[in-house]
């Protein structure tokens, strides 16, 4: 049939004998390594156990395989400009590029100042003078030779007397110098025999008119020749060809002096 109601509660029942303490032994505690094992101690009272453990650390374990790898993350910020590096290398040049289209003419200039008048040219009469010597005659070491003849003679600037050796420049201002003349041993010379001449003003050789000729035999001559340019800054002015050597003869010999013009 169907269950009856519960019943009421009985009284509760005296307590039972206290029972003995229990004793906890362990021995060891296994740590994965069969080579070690945990140092247990055991502590505390009937009521209180306090288990200290000191588990060695076990063998390091290998490597797991390494997991795939993961998505790129954001770019970070740039960080700071790093310091400039030394320039490298200059690069071969270039071709050189198309030629630009002409640009616009500037603007004209401001005229300049009128330049100071030249000298005139070619319409006054020219001042020269021309000698010459003929025969020949006997030349002396460090003596000037003498012109005995006036081919052409215009103007005042240049003067010279005939049978004389001196040319003397009256007119301050350029002149040039141009001589031509024969040389050669007369007999009694010894070979090798050396001949020089050059041009002397005011008793001082003119720089540039030094010419010579060396003999080996007594019919052996030669033609020499010098011109140059003076200018005679005071006047008079006395001009001569010096010769040097012994025992040479020289003719004919020719002399022109032409005057160029002022002196700046």
């Amino acid at each position: 049939g169907p269950t009856g109601p519960t019943g009421p509660t009985g009284t509760d029942g005296e307590d039972g004998a206290a029972g003995e303490a229990a004793t906890l032994r362990v021995g060891s505690v296994t740590t994965g390594n069969p080579d070690e094992a945990a140092q247990v101690t055991n502590s505390g009272d009937e009521n209180n156990a306090i288990f200290d453990f000191v588990i060695p650390q076990g063998h390091t374990g290998t490597d797991g395989t390494r997991g795939p790898t993961g998505a790129t993350g954001p770019t970070g910020a740039a960080g700071p400009a790093g310091p400039t590096g030394a320039p490298g290398m200059r690069g071969a040049t270039g071709p050189t590029g198309p030629k630009g289209s002409t640009g616009p003419t500037g603007a004209t200039g401001p005229r300049g100042a009128t330049g100071a008048t030249g000298a005139t040219g070619g319409t006054s009469s020219p001042e020269l003078l021309s000698a010459y010597s003929t025969p020949p005659q006997t030349g002396t070491a460090g003596g000037a030779l003498v012109f005995d003849r006036n081919a052409v003679v215009n103007g005042t600037a240049v003067s010279h007397a005939q049978n004389s050796a001196s040319i003397v420049i009256q007119q301050t201002g350029f002149y040039q110098v141009s001589f031509h003349g024969t040389i050669g041993p007369t007999s009694g010379a010894d070979f090798p025999m050396t001949v020089s001449m050059y041009l002397e003003q005011q008793g001082t050789e003119v720089p540039g008119t030094a010419v010579q000729h060396t003999f080996h035999t007594t019919a052996d001559t030669s033609n020499v020749a010098f011109t140059q340019i003076i200018q005679a800054a005071t006047v008079p002015t006395t001009i001569e060809v010096i010769g040097q050597g012994k025992n040479y003869f020289y003719g004919p010999v020719s002399l022109v002096v032409n005057r160029l013009g002022n002196l700046n």
